[in-house]
């Protein structure tokens, strides 16, 4: 990948961090230049890439006899891919594990659990986020250190809303009777070709230029949201053995974003959201750059991405998502490194996981902007870094602080097939209008395809 030339070098300034690695636990080791170990790393986000090569250069000069190389997949193959290495005996010795994998890779013994080491690296895990501690950890054991964490938010084009004289309102809601304040704003913010905006009986929604939001067909950046929003669930809790989302409040609350793209024509229709509208090529993205939605529904890892789309063409800010009827809620992520437990190079494999979980690399990641720390005093970093770039992110930090309930991504064993087939099923919702018993009639077969798949891997 060729790094944008608006980013900032930082490897170099980050390089006398390696004198400091004492406070972070980590024993500079003293093997001879002959004995050199290679580690492979593999990771799926391009941009995060970039920030992540700079940690491991310092890692790597205060830690002569290794040497790490970085293997980048994509996010739609990964899990299928390290699970063939895995299976056939190979694979990273150090990789990112998301959360619907998480269960099924410690079913599967994929992961090392990490509690003796941690407890001789003498590490104070309070210093993180007490959630992403517990929502990587299973029966007493920690599979990973935490070192990141995500909310979801509306991206705004600052710069069509002052041209339509259009403020986000400071606490809008919506429910699915009526849609509240936020479809009267949506209104507002959708326009069609000849700028009449939804609101007007002069509005045509068959020449829309501007489309208020996206709410795509996907679980963490969509619909999990609206459902928590309205009092349902993904699955009950952690590790639960089946799904819950075959609900009246479940089939409301996807009726209403069924609405919003074709009854009142203010969110883009699902067929210009990729293929079962499931965002996977980042079209969501696209259509925030060229104009096409005024506010995009996202988590902050699209920051880095869409600020390189956008560049100078507009003014980008961040809303906190609204308050539905069970209140205010947004989908809570991280990312941990997992280790391979049959990595041949199992102790220099633990060196670098400690680091990339130490203050001085969540340092690096969040002053270059690629993350929000998991060491929550660091978050003010990634502030002060998209601020200088003109972005105030802090409604993702206002969120995670109290601002919103935070509903963790579903983990269980199986729950990415179950989830990657709910998109496939739940497809037709997006992709016309439907009554609310055609919706009630989809989830169900949605409910029934995602519990066979939980059952299948064990949950």
């Amino acid at each position: 990948m060729i790094k944008n030339k608006r980013w900032r070098p930082l490897a170099a300034s980050f390089v006398a961090l390696a004198g400091s690695l004492g406070t972070a636990g980590i024993a500079v080791p003293t093997a001879s230049a002959s004995s050199v170990v290679h580690l492979t790393y593999t990771l799926w986000d391009p941009h995060e890439e970039v920030g992540y090569k700079q940690s491991i250069a310092v890692f790597e000069k205060s830690h002569p006899n290794i040497q790490v190389t970085v293997n980048q997949i994509a996010y739609p193959a990964y899990q299928t891919k390290l699970q063939e290495e895995f299976a056939s005996g190979s694979g990273p010795d150090l990789f990112w594990v998301n959360t619907p994998w998480l269960s099924t890779w410690i079913k599967d013994g994929y992961l090392l659990a990490l509690n003796k080491y941690i407890k001789r690296w003498g590490i104070n895990m309070s210093m993180y986020y007490p959630s992403l501690v517990s929502l990587h950890s299973y029966k007493g054991n920690i599979y990973g250190l935490p070192k990141d964490w995500d909310t979801i938010a509306f991206y705004v084009n600052e710069t069509y809303m002052a041209k339509h004289h259009l403020a986000v309102p400071a606490n809008w809601t919506w429910n699915p009777t009526n849609g509240g304040s936020f479809l009267q704003f949506l209104k507002k913010a959708t326009t069609d070709s000849n700028g009449v905006n939804a609101s007007s009986p002069k509005f045509n929604p068959n020449s829309v230029a501007t489309y208020g939001v996206d709410v795509g067909n996907t679980a963490q950046v969509g619909f999990e949201n609206f459902w928590q929003m309205n009092g349902c669930h993904v699955i009950p809790a952690a590790w639960a053995s089946s799904v819950s989302f075959n609900t009246p409040a479940c089939a409301q609350a996807t009726q209403f974003i069924n609405q919003l793209m074709y009854k009142y024509h203010v969110a883009v229709p699902g067929n210009e959201l990729g293929p079962n509208a499931t965002i996977n090529s980042n079209q969501d993205q696209e259509l925030f750059a060229s104009g096409k939605i005024a506010m995009l529904m996202a988590g902050d890892w699209y920051t880095n991405p869409i600020y390189e789309l956008v560049g100078k063409k507009f003014k980008i800010g961040v809303v906190e998502l609204p308050v539905g009827p069970a209140g205010r809620w947004s989908v809570f992520n991280g990312l941990i490194d997992g280790v391979n437990p049959h990595s041949p190079h199992l102790a220099q494999a633990l060196e670098l996981e400690q680091w990339l979980g130490s203050p001085a690399s969540q340092k690096i990641l969040g002053s270059g902007g690629y993350i929000w720390p998991a060491i929550k005093s660091l978050d003010p970093l990634f502030v002060d870094y998209w601020r200088a770039h003109g972005i105030n992110v802090e409604p993702f930090l206002k969120e995670a602080e109290g601002g919103a309930k935070l509903v963790n991504w579903p983990n269980t064993p199986g729950m990415n097939q179950a989830l990657t087939d709910m998109g496939t099923t739940m497809g037709p919702i997006w992709l016309g209008g439907e009554s609310l018993s055609s919706i009630k009639s989809i989830l169900s077969r949605s409910y029934a395809l995602a519990n066979h798949d939980l059952q299948a891997a064990g949950a």
